[in-house]
């Protein structure tokens, strides 16, 4: 059977609900009922349910309220695997004439095919690359309709195998659901879940897992989009969570928990007697869930080897049948269903008796199973374990509470940029506001023009948003616009248009954005770039969203921008200039280089920060931090730096330079100090002391020397 019906194929999903998809059900059926472009080209990330949507239209024809218009519709899915599974090019090409003939003929049939570039690639191989042209041709006659479902890294793929498509398909691009309609749909599958691994889930556990996997957006093997990449999690957590309780049920853990903390002799008696209760009942009951298993497999077992021996029988008795019992047995097929022999029936019976002890004995496995499992719940704590398993954050981090790490923000900004006060606290303070503000308003996140010399901790504040905003250093995307200097670059970020080279790669920005559309995009040295680029920038900074080159809107209101441009070096840089003036000149010259409505986009100006040149004392917080890096770095190994802040304020005076700002010193730790310590490590092993590194100013270096213990 090449085409299934709707019917057929939702009975594949028994208690198939469609949730958190309402808005796209009614937006794809609207245009199923149009007179032109009502056929459907589906796109979407992987995991983000495509499929589900179109199983949602067979699925809304049972209900009451759906519009006429869409009842109508006789939705046939295609059964590609069997369609091609021949290899016979020939036949292949008569079966599809014969399917596309019978949808024709078929009254308001819609044709659906699951995974198009699929479809495409097999009827390439098997030498029937014109299946696409003679698909869109019986789709002109308007007899029938289209929906072709294809993930959006394979969409360009598809797009050019007709010059057609865009004027007989329109382009449905499928978005992850978020805040209630992701809920919802999670909440749903976790139902699913909890029956089919026996063991509840709490709510918490289910926001957790939503939490994590929107924040933390690299893949992980979870999948690629939401609501794929929390259920991932969840059927993980509860894997691991069976596994792990079903070695030692959490009662006993906990007993023995209280035990090594209570400090009575009479409480941790009656403890120990629940415990010792507790471990054989424990015992007893995984015994007999052994044995239920135990029966079942040896049941099997023994029905597979007197199955094999009918077979046997029955080809003897075909060896050794005459004309005469050929006859009967004709007549008995006919009339009653077949005779056996007695030999064949009595093993049969047998059989029968063996599947009704199977299913009883296979019950009162599941009833034990249950016993076992009743009091087990999957809760937040689980999934977080989960989640640190798989991305290799450790769980205390995913842990922290959201809000303390609001509160905290500028405290932990202060903790990472030196002598820039001014500016963490207007960051801490805008962040707070897109953070908890419920305020809706377009354009991303945040946006932020840095200015100021180079080494001053423009690249280390996006850096330190990235961690303590977002969680991770990884949520940083760092774009060098220096790539970006030729005219043509605009097509590198939302991709080349069709026909020219690079179309099927799509854009570097939209990918990216559609792959991690929640984080810190970083455009390093904007001046740079050549100025159509900020055609696209006027774009992002105002609406927050972008249309790539086939056609897919991408949202940037999840992700913070951040630009930095080297405008106005020559003020920052000039000794004899104060801060003040030096922003001033530095704001002249870039009003004089940037268009006022790209300039405006920064919150009315108010992100356009300037930052200052470092004083003596920062440069010298910044390598007395260095130093501790270090000793943390070899803590373990039992080894300490010394080194006097006498002797790191004269390094500082003699090294510092402020064209290379705070870059340059510690570039030198690490060209000098730290090669005598990796050195001496391995020449000796064991050792265990401390290193002293003390200035020499004759020869502006350190003198190392170590101290064993």
């Amino acid at each position: 059977m090449y085409l299934v019906r709707g019917r057929e194929y939702l009975a594949q999903y028994p208690n198939f609900t469609l949730v958190g998809r309402e808005h796209d059900l009614e937006r794809i059926s609207s245009i199923l009922i149009r007179k032109s472009s009502n056929s459907l080209l589906l796109t979407g990330p992987a995991g983000v349910g495509v499929s589900m949507l179109s199983l949602g239209l067979q699925a809304a024809k049972n209900n009451p309220d759906t519009p006429f218009d869409l009842i109508v519709k006789k939705l046939f899915w295609l059964n590609c695997d069997a369609l091609f599974s021949s290899g016979d090019s020939t036949k292949i090409n008569n079966e599809f004439q014969s399917i596309l003939k019978k949808l024709m003929q078929t009254p308001e049939s819609v044709l659906i095919i699951t995974d198009t570039a699929n479809f495409l690639e097999a009827a390439h191989n098997t030498g029937n690359a014109h299946f696409i042209n003679a698909l869109n041709n019986a789709d002109k006659s308007n007899n029938f309709q289209v929906i072709l479902e294809v993930r959006d890294d394979k969409l360009s793929s598809v797009l050019k195998a007709s010059t057609n498509m865009p004027e007989l398909y329109t382009l449905y691009d499928v978005k992850e659901p978020t805040g209630d309609n992701l809920n919802s749909i999670v909440t749903t599958v976790a139902k699913e879940l909890s029956g089919y691994h026996k063991i509840e889930v709490d709510k918490d556990a289910i926001d957790e897992a939503i939490h994590l996997t929107c924040k933390y957006r690299d893949s992980l093997g979870l999948g690629g989009a939401q609501p794929q990449r929390a259920i991932s999690l969840l059927d993980r957590a509860l894997a691991s969570y069976r596994q792990l309780t079903h070695k030692q049920h959490p009662k006993i853990a906990e007993l023995m928990g209280k035990i090594e903390k209570s400090t009575s002799e009479t409480e941790q008696y009656d403890l120990r007697q629940q415990l010792e209760q507790w471990q054989q009942d424990w015992q007893n009951l995984k015994s007999e869930i052994s044995k239920t298993y135990q029966y079942q497999r040896d049941a099997e077992t023994l029905r597979f080897k007197l199955q094999d021996e009918i077979t046997q029988l029955q080809e003897e008795e075909d060896n050794n049948k005459n004309s005469e019992s050929v006859a009967i047995k004709t007549f008995a097929q006919l009339t009653a269903g077949g005779f056996d022999s007695p030999a064949v029936a009595k093993l049969k019976e047998k059989i029968r008796q063996i599947d009704a002890e199977i299913a009883q004995n296979n019950e009162q496995h599941q009833k034990l199973v249950m016993l076992a499992n009743k009091d087990l719940r999957l809760n937040r704590q689980e999934v977080i374990a989960e989640f640190s398993k798989v991305s290799g954050i450790s769980a205390n981090k995913l842990d922290e509470n959201e809000v303390e790490n609001l509160i905290n923000l500028e405290a932990n900004l202060l903790s990472r940029i030196f002598g820039q006060d001014n500016i963490v606290k207007h960051v801490a303070n805008s962040v707070k506001v897109a953070k908890v503000d419920t305020l809706e308003e377009s354009g991303p996140a945040m946006s932020y023009l840095f200015l100021g010399p180079s080494g001053v901790g423009k690249t280390e504040m996006a850096k330190a948003l990235a961690e303590y905003v977002y969680g991770d250093e990884k949520s940083l995307v760092r774009f060098d616009m220096s790539e970006y200097m030729e005219k043509h670059a605009v097509a590198k970020l939302i991709g080349a248009p069709p026909g020219y080279e690079g179309f099927e790669a799509g854009g570097i920005l939209t990918n990216s954005v559609r792959t991690k559309p929640v984080g810190i995009y970083l455009f390093d040295e904007i001046e740079k770039a050549h100025p159509d680029v900020f055609n696209i920038f006027l774009q992002i900074l105002s609406d927050g969203r972008l249309t790539d080159n086939v056609g897919r809107t991408v949202d940037f209101s999840d992700i913070m921008i951040i630009m930095t441009s080297n405008i106005g070096q020559s003020y920052y840089l000039d000794p004899n200039l104060s801060d003040e003036v030096a922003c001033e000149l530095a704001t002249n010259e870039l009003n004089n280089t940037y268009r006022s409505e790209l300039l405006n986009r920064f919150n009315g100006r108010e992100n356009i920060l300037h930052f200052k040149r470092l004083p003596m004392e920062v440069i010298e917080r910044i390598i007395r931090r260095e130093i501790d890096k270090l000793n943390q770095s070899y803590s373990h190994r039992g080894y300490t730096i010394e080194i006097k802040d006498s002797c790191i304020s004269t390094f500082c005076h003699d090294h510092y330079d402020i064209i290379r700002g705070a870059r340059g010193l510690p570039g030198y730790i690490k060209t000098n100090v730290r090669p005598f310590i990796v050195n001496h490590i391995l020449q000796n092993p064991h050792d265990q002391g401390v290193f002293k590194a003390i200035y020499n100013q004759q020869t502006h270096s350190f003198d190392m020397e170590f101290y064993k213990n």
